[in-house]
């Protein structure tokens, strides 16, 4: 059971800022990212850099007796928001904040308890390169399992990393060098995927460098991501807010209701690998958002992650767009 649990815990919470990844060897090559990026404003719409944030509702399901709706439990829910920003310096910060709370359907060691990520990573705007990355996973304390709460920094200037387990008493830092090259981290997983070339049946490939890995097999932690676009489109209701954004509504006379829904690609990312494990599916807008003259494409309006567990479904992990904003008010 104590090992399950961590098992979990990793899990979920790797999820809300992306797999575990990197991107600094030369083969395979990378595909091209989007010029201009699909975040991104001209000067005249927004004269001190691009700005935008996600908002998400998040909730974690117990799928052992089934995947559907009506056999799933749902044990948590909480929340997750990405902010990103263009700074006059030429770089971009994008910062996530994600927060869950189990409830009594949960396992009993995880019942009212509440787990938080929160991490900022500093990349060049244009080329996507990171420049630096700070971590903190703050875990709640469980009976009988040790607390796996760590923070991690990584400087891709100075080409080191540290990391700390927080909760263990006596606990030291520790220091390990990163790869000389230019590379991207694994906090910008799900916009280095938006980035690039999205569609039916689409490939593109990128890769990105993990971190937590690197400190757990004692190097360096290099994954080529796969991202492949699903052969046809999908359509999701997520509130009648975005029509705020330019989504047109279908009315329905006989119900006497208005629907707004969005036209999405189905896009799973992977590690390139016969051993890559289950991808994370997202759903991403094939039409811009678009308000007071600004328009981002590609935008992630749901992500899933799905666990298994000696074959068998056992959890999955889903993330809802529930806001969005172009303006940093």
């Amino acid at each position: 059971m104590k090992i399950a649990v961590r098992k979990k815990i990793s899990v979920v919470l790797a999820m809300v800022t992306a797999l575990s990844l990197v991107g600094c060897s030369n083969e395979p090559s990378e595909s091209d990212f989007d010029n201009p990026l699909p975040w991104h404003d001209s000067l005249e719409l927004a004269p001190t850099g691009s700005y935008e944030k996600l908002e998400y509702s998040v909730a974690i399901y117990d799928t052992t007796k089934g995947v559907a709706d009506d056999k799933r439990v749902q044990i948590a829910a909480g929340a997750m928001h990405f902010e990103l920003n263009e700074q006059a310096n030429g770089y971009t910060t994008l910062d996530t904040v994600f927060s869950v709370t189990y409830n009594e359907s949960a396992p009993e060691e995880d019942r009212n308890l509440t787990d938080e990520i929160t991490s900022t990573v500093e990349f060049e705007t244009n080329s996507l390169d990171a420049k630096s990355m700070e971590k903190t996973v703050s875990l709640a304390d469980r009976k009988d399992v040790k607390n796996l709460s760590y923070r991690l920094t990584a400087d891709y200037f100075t080409h080191k990393a540290t990391y700390l387990q927080t909760k263990v008493d006596g606990a030291k830092e520790k220091t390990r060098s990163l790869p000389r090259d230019a590379c991207r981290d694994n906090e910008m997983m799900f916009f280095l995927a938006r980035a690039q070339k999205i569609g039916k049946n689409s490939s593109t490939m990128f890769k990105m460098i993990n971190v937590f890995d690197s400190f757990l097999k004692g190097e360096t932690a290099e994954y080529t991501m796969s991202i492949s676009g699903a052969a046809s489109k999908k359509t999701i209701d997520i509130g009648n807010w975005v029509s705020e954004f330019g989504v047109e509504g279908e009315s329905n006379a006989m119900m006497n209701t208005t629907t707004y829904s969005v036209v999405c690609y189905s896009v799973n990312i992977a590690i390139s690998s016969e051993n890559s494990g289950p991808p994370y599916t997202v759903l991403y807008t094939e039409n811009p958002f678009k308000k007071n003259e600004k328009e981002h494409g590609k935008i992630p309006v749901k992500i899933s992650y799905p666990q298994y567990r000696g074959g068998s479904p056992y959890r999955v992990t889903e993330y809802i767009l529930t806001g969005c904003s172009f303006d940093n008010e």
